[in-house]
């Protein structure tokens, strides 16, 4: 459990802006929950409607997938291994076409309340309730991961003990989440969106200024070796290479947005497809400008600690807390920034915890709850259920942060979580919309094996680093600046390695395949899924009629372009009748 023991004092400028956010976003689903709506069904909860304007989605659905990852954790994973993490912006674009070509055509034409029904139609139940319980045991985890991270950073501002702190956010996003529907949370998430898009811009602009300008963080960054972006080193024991990155992030994209069901729920809520198409693609753009924000800052940041790092001169004793460090310290910072980022932190987590509430307790009343109990349901009954269950969801959050161990740091974490069954959830849907012979047996086979390989590598992996078997180097830093009796009690000046590379040291007897660099365990997972599938589908088939409309566009029997211009034909007749 984490101590606040080393509180820093915000002004009341900093105190008005973090509570000003708060008040915002619980205000917005109060007044959600409180008005009422002509049509007030779950058809209203789940999806407003279907008439969210075209910006707050943009805003929301970049809120929710990049969150605390990219305010907190991938700026730090910046400043210790170099910025070829600027290529999770090709992964992302990866994503976004992969999303406009071939997964929106589909979803939004067959317009399910949860994306799991289709699973049921391409194949059947038990494959549609597997991926189910698969997804939300995943999501459950990020929530997690990134509400723990949230509450680690923002602990030094808040004097409250860590329990208390995490304890309460979660009450308040559950209580903004149940009251407000999808219709709360998009407008919660736009405005929380504008305070990490504001915070993230104001930390770039100040450290870079007071590190000397952006000609001295430049030169610096590039001794430091965190320019070194161009490293295709094609082994798969590096933590990171420029490859495996653009991959790994388009694996991790393609589940952030194409399968996750928090944001094709809100695709669904746009009255038109030509709408849908659009924030397809500005989301795209949004996700991609929030990365190259978070790579800025992690370089930015390296500059002015490049020879006095707080890690290594023992200021600070976790990675995860670098940044908000830096903005407590931060020298000529105008009132209100700390409160700010601050605020900004929170927003994100807030806004994927809500996300993830909202979508799944839709889910998990769609798939288990009604199946189960043999009532014929009405909408206040079926209202009842799904907000009891997103109220059970923010209770298993708030207990389970305190469970968490990040000792790898809690970027690792997150991906290597994420990568044990996110991989299975990837491959149902690709193996049912993009592959004509897919079978039951085929997509079931398939997705225990790579699920079972990557849960086996990653466990095996996270143990070996956890016991201090698998070591990961980190770029130079140093204390030479630092006070100069500092490096003579510590007996060091300098840490890490000045190779292009990201070094990994193991111990003997650890097994190579745990060796895996945890960057790759979504790709292995399916990958491993995908070849099952395939070699299972040559053996068996199904005599079940296969629904064309199950399929991308591109492979459909039926005439391409009519197939793709179908919902904007309707469009089309509907303005004009």
């Amino acid at each position: 459990m984490m101590e606040n023991s080393e509180f820093f004092v915000m002004s009341w400028v900093d105190y008005t802006i973090f509570i000003l956010m708060l008040v915002l976003s619980a205000s917005i689903g109060i007044y959600y929950g409180f008005k009422k709506h002509k049509n007030n069904t779950i058809e209203e909860y789940l999806f407003a409607g279907r008439n969210i304007p075209v910006v707050p989605v943009i805003l929301s659905n970049m809120a929710s997938n990049m969150s605390t990852i990219a305010l907190v954790l991938l700026p730090v994973e910046v400043y210790y291994y170099g910025g070829q993490l600027i290529f999770v912006v090709l992964g992302e674009a990866m994503s976004t076409l992969i999303l406009y070509f071939f997964y929106l055509p589909v979803f939004y034409e067959l317009k399910y309340t949860s994306i799991f029904e289709y699973l049921e139609k391409r194949f059947n139940k038990p494959t549609r309730l597997l991926a189910s319980a698969i997804y939300t045991i995943t999501q459950i985890m990020y929530a997690l991961i990134i509400m723990y991270s949230a509450c680690v950073a923002i602990i030094k501002a808040i004097p409250l003990p860590f329990y208390i702190l995490s304890s309460l956010v979660c009450l308040l996003c559950t209580t903004y989440t149940v009251m407000g529907g999808l219709r709360g949370v998009v407008w919660s998430d736009t405005v929380q969106a504008l305070f990490m898009y504001l915070s993230i811009i104001a930390i770039i602009a100040i450290t870079v200024s007071n590190a000397g300008g952006v000609t001295k963080v430049i030169d610096t960054a590039n001794k430091g070796g965190r320019l070194d972006i161009f490293n295709f080193d094609p082994s798969l024991f590096s933590r990171y290479s420029s490859w495996a990155i653009c991959l790994s992030a388009g694996f991790f994209s393609i589940y952030n947005n194409c399968v996750n069901t928090g944001i094709i729920q809100r695709y669904l809520s746009l009255p038109t497809y030509s709408k849908a198409k659009m924030v397809a693609l500005w989301t795209g753009f949004a996700n991609s400008a929030i990365a190259i924000s978070s790579v800025m800052v992690g370089i930015s940041v390296y500059s002015y600690y490049h020879d006095c790092d707080p890690l290594l001169s023992k200021e600070l004793d976790n990675i995860d807390q670098l940044i908000p460090h830096h903005v407590i310290k931060l020298d000529n910072k105008p009132p209100g920034l700390a409160g700010l980022y601050f605020a900004g932190i929170l927003s994100a987590a807030l806004s994927s915890l809500s996300t993830m509430m909202n979508s799944l307790s839709g889910i998990l009343f769609d798939d288990f709850v009604k199946p189960l109990v043999p009532l014929e349901w009405n909408n206040k009954q079926c209202s009842i259920w799904i907000k009891s269950i997103a109220v059970t969801l923010g209770f298993i959050i708030t207990l389970g942060i305190f469970g968490l161990n990040p000792s790898a740091g809690t970027f690792q974490l997150y991906r290597t979580l994420t990568s044990l069954t996110g991989g299975l959830i990837i491959f149902v849907f690709a193996f049912g919309v993009f592959y004509r012979k897919a079978n039951v047996k085929s997509v079931i086979i398939g997705a225990i094996a790579g699920v079972i390989t990557s849960t086996w590598l990653g466990i095996g992996s996270q143990n070996a680093v956890e016991s201090g078997k698998i070591k990961y180097i980190t770029k130079i830093v140093s204390i030479e600046g630092c006070p100069a009796n500092l490096s003579q009690v510590l007996n060091i000046t300098t840490s890490g390695s000045g190779e292009y590379k990201s070094p990994m040291e193991f111990a003997d007897d650890v097994p190579y395949p745990y060796r895996i660099s945890f960057t790759f365990l979504i790709i292995v997972g399916v990958l491993v899924s995908c070849a099952v599938g395939l070699i299972v589908s040559l053996f068996t088939t199904e005599k079940k009629k296969l629904e064309e409309s199950l399929l991308i566009p591109q492979i459909r029997k039926n005439n391409y372009e009519s197939v793709c211009l179908k919902c904007e034909v309707k469009e089309i007749h509907k303005n004009y009748n």
